[in-house]
């Protein structure tokens, strides 16, 4: 078959490259390997997003408002978001809604394994094996690489590598009264007992606690890390489901060639310091066909305007994170320092501020000065 793009992976990104191109009017082929996959995720989407992306309500299984920080001496920091809340998610019935809606709009949904992506002519000819019922021949002008982090789009076509990927777990609890506690609360755990150089989360979902952990560190043993945060949190309740990923902890060094693109996972976009992937996947996957829409009218001269503007709209956020997390990640005695910070009230609301609409919210200068100054005091002794 013939199309104008085919959209390889069907989670947040390219569902919605997918439905942004399709309801502009274009041909477009939605491949996804498993219509039933459930990536595994904490889930957690900022206000912003909702709004934007027009995510129903129904989809939206918490809201939750309370958050708290625990360091590695056991001190527990708890906030509230004045204004906002952030949006729980099922990965499953989320990435299944914005698959559907890109196929209302007009985009052919394949479920398929891509076994090969190839240059041919002035675009692309993509070899796909739908369910072992024989390999399906696809011919596109352009091609959307969604396919995760282990891209199988920027290893046919010969994209740099995804250098620095972390691995997550995480299990599944079903609520009970000890768990209540977590009903609108998310928690989140800066131990080196629980990750060396990350976190470890518990989100609140519509009939389950999520628990996981992530490390970039290939010498750890990730299974050992959760064993130990569930002995550190004590719960008697057992875990019903467990699921594991790799996660790309920094963008690839160019994510645009030729007439193909990477958006989300396979193009790196995932933030350092927090691991946030679904912000900005979709909003790399929405840029993507914008501007392959202004190419085809004239607009732009190339593709290569999608990772021109990604990167000037939100490479200041990775940049102050990466740095975030190299200052205060490396070591406990720098984690319980983190910690302490999280209770200043300006440190909060800076902080939820930024994090509803992923924006860098200015400060007044006597604010900054302050945080700058706690920064500095908490850096040097260490609590």
């Amino acid at each position: 078959m013939k199309c104008d793009v085919a959209v390889i992976g069907g989670g947040p990104a390219g569902a919605t490259a997918a439905n942004e191109l399709a309801k502009a009017g274009l041909c477009v082929a939605l491949l996804e390997r498993n219509l039933n996959n459930a990536k595994p995720c904490g889930g957690a989407i900022p206000l912003g997003l909702i709004e934007e992306f027009e995510i129903p309500d129904e989809l939206i299984e918490r809201k939750v408002t309370r958050m708290a920080v625990r360091a590695p001496s056991g001190r527990v920091i708890e906030m509230s978001m004045p204004n906002g809340y952030v949006g729980m998610v099922r990965r499953e019935r989320f990435d299944k809604f914005l698959r559907e809606r890109a196929a209302q709009s007009g985009a052919l949904l394949i479920e398929a394994k891509v076994q090969a992506v190839k240059a041919h002519d002035s675009g692309y000819k993509i070899s796909a094996d739908g369910n072992n019922q024989g390999v399906t021949e696809i011919e596109a002008q352009y091609v959307i690489g969604a396919d995760g982090a282990n891209s199988k789009t920027a290893h046919e076509l010969d994209f740099p590598p995804n250098e620095f990927k972390a691995v997550a777990i995480q299990q599944r609890f079903h609520y009970a009264p000890e768990l209540s506690r977590y009903e609108n609360l998310v928690e989140i755990w800066f131990d080196g007992e629980v990750s060396p150089d990350f976190y470890g989360w518990i989100f609140p979902k519509a009939d389950h606690i999520a628990v996981g952990t992530g490390t970039e560190d290939t010498r750890g043993n990730i299974k050992q890390l959760q064993k130990r945060f569930r002995e550190k949190l004590n719960w008697s309740v057992e875990p019903y489901y467990e699921e594991a990923a790799k996660i790309p902890m920094h963008p690839r060094k160019t994510f645009v060639k030729g007439n193909a693109m990477l958006v989300g996972d396979a193009a790196g976009l995932v933030t350092a310091s927090n691991g946030e992937g679904i912000f900005f996947a979709m909003k790399s996957g929405k840029m993507a066909a914008h501007t392959l829409l202004n190419v085809l009218a004239g607009r732009e001269k190339s593709l290569a305007k999608y990772e021109k503007t990604f990167r000037r709209t939100y490479f200041p956020i990775y940049t102050g994170l990466a740095l975030l997390q190299w200052l205060y990640y490396r070591n406990d005695r720098l984690r319980e320092s983190f910690v302490a910070i999280c209770e200043d009230k300006h440190v909060q609301q800076i902080t939820f501020d930024s994090y509803l609409y992923k924006k860098m919210v200015p400060a007044p200068l006597w604010v900054q000065a302050k945080i700058v100054a706690k920064n500095l005091y908490h850096l040097a002794i260490g609590h």
